[in-house]
This record gives structure tokens, sequence and C-alpha cells, in this order.
């Protein structure tokens, strides 16, 4: 009995090969075929490649938040873009405002229109030019202009040029990315960008990063990229304790510190503003001053759809037979992504990252629905700048803005903004200095 059902066992394991064996003729055909394909793609492969000439290499391009070309080796890469920003400005102020600072005119103006170029070279040197051709009273100004070299041993990576300063989180973060449509008074403190050299890296998966910056005094525009003065250092170290696995939820904590020696032993600090479409307000003047001190201290959380952040900076300013002065600003904001959103976070740069909407506007979708409207993002920020101290006699006035944001994301690229400003101000001795409101609209798109 037991032969028996062994046989019929044996029987039923070899019927598949037997039918495998009767198909062996057309499974041939088939594979000859293929063969044949494969001979003329190869074929094919060969010829386009007889076009390149020594030491040339065949370039892929594609898109993806612009233009972006690189070989298959990924030794070369190629990127050109640029972003436009136009805004929109209308300005309502009491009599003391009008008398104190005299009446804002309601107006326009390109805030920022760039082009760059950036790329790598043998997969070992990297490199952006990047221009502002806004038009206005500066011209042509350099913005991102450097050469880098990374993944090196120990240091990680070394960048020399004209770059932006590593300190705040407000400030590292790219304008196209910024929830409001100007940075927040503690921009005040921070010379974005310098003439000098730095070295940064990324540790513990990318969760903790530093970034040191030794510079000279400089300006932005191309003429005057001159090295005076003494060697300023600054440096920021991000942490991230928390991030999620869909990275909706992330806890951001940051210190950056700043020593600057002035040149030929004067400063003066001017007042960041809401718009760059008025007149500043705040101003110390200029007043003597050997070195001074920044230290930041910043922080964002982010739980899904809303996100808070918020940052101090204290400026300690060391002026020669004077007293210390301690000049200071602050600011806290809220997000909310009415559309369910998040708020995005690059891990390489310690920083806020390109929005990205869960649906592009479109007028083909069913918008009832909820098709096609892009993305709709709520926002509040409660700001405080203090430029006096009386002790070290410095007065350049206090300033407190509340701004109630809206920004609607037509596309990861592109934005229209909103901002109603609440702006409050005191003189330099401490007297009323009235209102100003501010109503300010832009249109955004980056490429």
């Amino acid at each position: 009995m037991n032969r028996k059902v062994l046989s019929i066992g044996l029987m039923f394991l070899l019927m598949p090969f037997a039918s495998n064996l009767q198909a062996a003729p057309v499974d041939s055909s088939k594979i000859e075929r293929m063969e044949k394909r494969l001979e003329e793609l190869e074929r094919r492969e060969r010829e386009q490649y007889k076009k390149y000439k020594k030491g040339e290499k065949e370039v892929l391009m594609y898109y993806k938040n612009g233009l972006k070309m690189r070989t298959k080796d990924n030794d070369f890469q190629f990127q050109v873009g640029g972003r436009i920003m136009y805004d929109w400005g209308f300005f309502h102020e009491d009599s003391k405002f009008e008398t104190a600072f005299g009446n804002q005119q309601d107006g326009s103006r390109f805030r920022r229109v760039r082009l760059f170029m950036a790329g790598k070279l043998y997969n070992t040197v990297k490199y952006k030019w990047d221009i502002d051709v806004d038009g206005g009273a500066s011209g042509v100004t350099f913005k991102d202009m450097y050469i880098s070299v990374p993944n090196i041993p120990v240091v990680g990576n070394f960048q020399v040029g004209h770059f932006k300063r590593p300190a705040s989180l407000d400030s590292v973060t790219s304008s196209k990315y910024n929830t409001f449509i100007e940075r927040s008074l503690t921009n005040t403190f921070f010379k974005t960008r310098n003439v000098g050299f730095a070295f940064f890296n990324k540790h513990l998966n990318d969760r903790l990063t530093w970034f040191t910056f030794l510079n000279k005094t400089s300006g932005e525009r191309p003429p005057d990229l001159r090295a005076d003065g003494d060697w300023n250092v600054t440096s920021r170290v991000t942490g991230l304790p928390y991030l999620s696995e869909d990275g909706k939820d992330w806890l951001h904590m940051g210190v950056s510190y700043s020593y600057e020696a002035a040149l030929n032993n004067l400063e003066r600090f001017r007042g960041a503003r809401d718009t760059e479409i008025t007149s500043r307000f705040l101003d110390t003047g200029t007043i003597d001053v050997e070195k001074y001190h920044i230290l930041g201290l910043e922080g964002a959380l982010n739980l899904n759809q809303f996100g808070v952040q918020s940052e101090y900076v204290t400026t300690y300013v060391d002026r020669k037979g004077r007293d210390q002065g301690n000049l200071g600003a602050f600011y806290v904001q809220g997000t909310w992504y009415v559309t369910g959103e998040h708020r995005n976070y690059s891990k390489k740069k310690g920083a806020i990252a390109r929005f990205k909407p869960n649906q592009n506007f479109s007028w083909d979708k069913d918008w009832s629905k909820g098709n096609g409207l892009g993305a709709l993002q709520l926002a509040v920020r409660y700001a405080e700048l203090d430029l006096n101290d009386g002790q070290a006699g410095i007065a350049g006035g206090e300033q407190q803005s509340l701004t109630l944001g809206v920004n609607w994301e037509l596309s990861p690229m592109s934005r229209v903004m909103y901002n109603f400003v609440h702006a409050d101000f005191t003189s330099g001795i401490g007297a009323d200095n009235g209102t100003l409101v501010s109503n300010v609209v832009r249109f955004q798109v980056d490429f």
C-alpha cells in the first residue's frame, strides 16, 4: 500500500517537469527573440557612445524643484534656477508715528529677483553662483558665491567665499521657505552674509550639526568685497532630539555664538523691518564699540499640522570707557496648516525645508470636494526688539510687533503670502513714538 501511495505522489511531483519539457520549444523561441533584442539594444548603446569624444560623458537632464543635470556616475552635477518675490504694501500710522518717522507711502517693490547656478565637479568640489538683480537702490548684489570641498576626513566639509553665516533658525532658513514675508526682529543682529571660510559637519545620523565660520567684515555688493578689520567667528550647533518616521513630528534645538570686532572701533545697529517697502525706524546711529558678542537660542516643535518656533538673541556691546551695553530681541510664533500639511525639516542644514502641498492648485479639479486647492497655512508671531541701554549710552529705540499671516501655497515652488502687522515704537529716551499698521502681500515663485 505504501509503495502505491509513494508512486502516485511521485507522479504528481513529476507532472510540472513534464509540462515544462513539452513547452521547451516555445520557451526557446522566446529566449532567442529576447537575445536578439538584447543584442540590438547593446548595438544601439555602443553607437550612442561613439558620438562622445574621449573624456566626454552622457548627461541626464531632469526637473525636480528646478532644472538639474548630472552624469550617470554622479561625478558631475549642475543646476540653474532663481526666485522672484514681488511685494505690495499698504500702511496706516497714527499722528505720533508720523511726527517721529514721517508718513509711509503705499507702494511695491521686487524684494528679490535672483539667479543662481550650482554644481559639483569630479565628485570632489562643489560651487554656487547666486546674485540678486532686484534693481533697487543697492543694484546687483552678491548672495551665495562660494567653492566647497565635501567629505573631508574628520573635518567634514570646507567652504570659502561669500555666503550666509550660521546663526539663527530664522536666518539660515531660505527666504523661499520662511513662514512670514520678512524675518523676525532678531535678524537685526545677524549680518547674514560675509566673505570668509567655514567648516561644518553632521553626526548621529544627521541629528547633530555644527557650523563654524571665520570672516572679515565685508559688504554684499561686488565692489565692496574688501577684507578689512579683524577676524570674526560665528558658530552654530543644532540638535534634533525627536523625528517621527513620517517626518511630520519633530523637535529642533539650537544655539549660536558670534564674536565681532568692530571695524575702526565703530558700529551701528539698525532695526530689522516688517517690510522693506518702508523706511528704517530703529537706529542706534554710529557708536564707538571695540567688540560685541551675540548669543542666540532657538527652538521649534512641529506636531503634524501645528508648529511653534521661538528665538532669543542677546548682544553684549563692549564700549571703550563705558559700561557694557546689552541689546536684545525675541519672537514666538505659531503655525497651523488648515489643509492638513506639515512643516518640513532639513537635517542637512538644521533649518526649515521646502513646503509641499498635499495637492497642487489646479483649475481642473473639483474644488467643492477640497481637490486642487493647494495648501493653506495660518500663522501668528509676536516679536520685540530693544536697542536701548541708558547706562551704556545706547539709544536706538524699541519695537513690539504682532504679525498675522496667511500663506496660500499653490505648489512646492509658488505661493501668495499676506501679513497684517501691528507695530508699536518707543524712542531712545523712552517716549511713545506711535503705531504703524502694515498690510503686505507677496507673490512668490522659485524655479
